[in-house]
């Protein structure tokens, strides 16, 4: 034993060979040494003896702590949702999340959050969240290195057929706060006031923040890195590159998550439901399309469209379809939350849902490779249209309605061809070919 420790320790690869001294020693660097890393917004380090990632935002412009205003202790969850609500935050205080505010420790409370619950119909959970608006407008936040929905689902589906998607236990509650900031995050529980001592979604902060954390731990082994991309909370793992057991090592970092699900034998991904078939990848809409709102406002109208399209890749008809609910909605409403009584409206609504329910056209190929493509685009009065076809399967698409304005016909073309060449430049796509719109695929 002596000699093993004077060459470094000992690894076993799965290979069954063994390797002594350097491979075992970077690991060792990696897991005791503390880690800080500093933004323009927020600070976060990792204590290795505990395995503990505490983060810290920063106020805007380095001005000193305000003391917040608000007073609304809760805005009143539905009674369906009531019950879990409350079960939900007994159980935050059981784990340690919430915990009774003590003065004494911690100084006077200088913000009252408003708890709220957010109803995960997909998951048929009730979320507790708390409403960090007036917080916000003191914690300034640079975003430059967010990343974007859309362009992350792209840069995923070039990873190829053999990727696995590992998801974060309760993500942002593994990673603590600062406690010189608990007195912001105070919410009030049955006449009692506890304070959320873990990073809270709705925090402008949390995302990068979450980013950042996650970034770190899969960049402490360069295997693991380069064959791992993240977004948020989910882990999209390139098995080709480096095994999926191999990140779920994780804990050893401070983060806890699911078992993988490969993608080839069925896995929920962004929001996307994805399967294998015949030796290549697939998707469709990840939720149940929800029933038309019985109570139309300009704002229910535009929050249907908007579940209806989401940041799927592929919706074909759909996406003019609600684009015109969304113009009509605008034209008879003179504000966000008033009534809305137009029949032409709500004709159009039922058949934009009776068409999706029975020919849903949110689905497609999900696994894109190559570097050629073909754009098709196509200008009328009414709209343009751009769909992005790699290997005879049709990638993406969009489409956009057109201004009322007179501009002519052969702009609106022109138009088209800038917009479809910007989508195949976000795909970085090389070999580009704009065939006639005769032959357009529908969409």
């Amino acid at each position: 034993m002596n000699g093993i420790a004077a060459l470094g320790g000992v690894t076993i690869d799965e290979g069954r060979q063994v390797h002594f001294g350097l491979k075992s020693a970077a690991v060792c660097v990696a897991t005791d040494d503390q880690i800080k890393i500093e933004e323009r917004d927020f600070m976060v380090t990792y204590d290795p003896t505990n395995r503990l990632w505490t983060a810290a935002w920063k106020w805007t412009d380095g001005k000193a702590s305000p003391i917040l205003q608000n007073s609304v202790k809760e805005y009143p969850p539905s009674r369906l949702a009531k019950s879990q609500f409350e079960e939900e935050l007994k159980e935050w205080i059981k784990c340690g999340w919430l915990i009774p505010y003590d003065e004494s420790k911690v100084g006077p409370a200088r913000g009252l959050r408003p708890l709220m619950a957010i109803v995960r119909r997909h998951k048929n959970k009730v979320r507790p969240v708390l409403d960090f608006r007036e917080l916000n407008t003191y914690v300034e936040t640079f975003t430059a290195q967010a990343d974007v929905c859309a362009h992350k689902l792209r840069e995923w589906r070039r990873r190829g057929v053999n990727v696995s998607i590992i998801d974060l236990k309760q993500a942002y509650l593994q990673v603590r706060i600062d406690k010189t900031l608990w007195p912001y995050q105070t919410v009030v529980i049955k006449g009692r006031r506890y304070c959320l001592t873990r990073l809270g979604f709705g925090l402008n902060v949390a995302p990068l923040i979450m980013k950042t954390v996650l970034n770190s731990v899969l960049s402490q082994e360069p295997d693991v890195k380069k064959g791992t991309s993240a977004y948020i909370d989910d882990i999209l793992v390139n098995e080709d590159a480096v095994k999926a057991y191999r990140v779920e090592q994780l804990a050893r970092y401070g983060l806890s998550c699911k078992a993988h699900q490969k993608a080839t034998d069925g896995a929920r991904i962004l929001g996307l439901n994805v399967w294998g078939e015949h030796g290549q990848l697939f998707w469709k809409r990840g939720n149940e399309v929800s029933d038309m709102p019985q109570s139309l406002t300009r704002r229910s109208v535009f929050s249907y469209c908007g579940e209806l399209i989401g940041h799927y890749p592929i919706c074909n008809w759909l996406r003019v379809a609600t684009a015109f609910a969304k113009r009509k909605a605008n034209e008879v409403s003179t504000n966000w939350d008033g009534a809305i009584n137009d029949e032409e409206l709500k004709v159009l609504l039922r058949e934009i849902a009776a068409r999706v329910k029975a020919q849903d056209p949110a689905h497609g190929k999900w696994n894109v490779s190559g570097d050629k493509a073909r754009v098709w685009v196509d200008a009328s009065s009414l709209a343009l249209g751009v769909v992005l076809e790699v290997d005879d399967h049709a990638v993406e698409n969009a489409a956009w309605l057109r201004r009322n304005d007179a501009s002519h016909i052969n702009m609106a073309e022109l138009d088209a061809v800038i917009k479809g060449l910007n989508l195949a430049l976000f795909w970085q796509l090389k070999k580009i070919s704009f065939p006639p719109p005769l032959s357009m695929p529908s969409i």
